[in-house]
Order: C-alpha cells, then structure tokens, then sequence
C-alpha cells in the first residue's frame, strides 16, 4: 500500500487510542471514590472475590460483604489443664530362682 494510505491507518489507529485512554480515564474518574474504597479492601484482605467485588461497588457496607468470622476451635478459650500425672516406673519382678536385678 502506499504511504498515504500507511498515514491514514496511522491516523486511525492513533484515534482509537486516543477515544478509548479518554474513555477510560473519564470512567476511572467518574468512579474514582469506588475505586479508592476497592483499593482499601483489597491492600486490607489481599484477595475478594468477583460477588464481593460487585457488592462492594453496589454501595453496600464492609461489614455486610464480609461478615466476621464464625470462631473456630482455635479461638475458643483454652480449657485449664489438668495437673499431669506422675509417670508410672515399671518395678522389676524378682527372677525365677531367687536372684534379683
């Protein structure tokens, strides 16, 4: 092809970069406090998944999304230890004959 028709898929290539950088920075900052929220809960937990993700966008709270932990064994309060028993030494029994260890 020749150099003007390079020049206007240059040209058109660069317009469809230039229509979606302004696209997506005109929604990132539409929904910037969304995104800084998201960027909070994600630095805190590490990891949510996609319904959390959604719910969180949707404005519903923290806590509704991740409801506290339901206590494990682990987080019950220990049980006081018993004291512990002496252990028990075997006794030698006395060997046929009457000889002794």
């Amino acid at each position: 092809y020749s150099d003007e028709v390079a020049r206007e898929i240059d040209d058109e290539i660069r317009r469809i970069i230039e229509d979606g950088y302004a696209r997506a920075k005109a929604v990132l900052l539409e929904h910037e406090d969304e995104l800084h929220g998201v960027s909070k809960t994600l630095i805190e937990r590490e990891t949510i998944d996609k319904d959390q993700f959604e719910r969180l966008l949707a404005g519903e709270s923290e806590e509704s999304v991740f409801p506290p932990p339901e206590p494990t064994a682990a987080d019950l309060p220990a049980e006081p230890e018993q004291k512990a028993r002496p252990e028990i030494q075997p006794r030698p029994f006395p060997m046929p004959g009457g000889a002794t260890p």
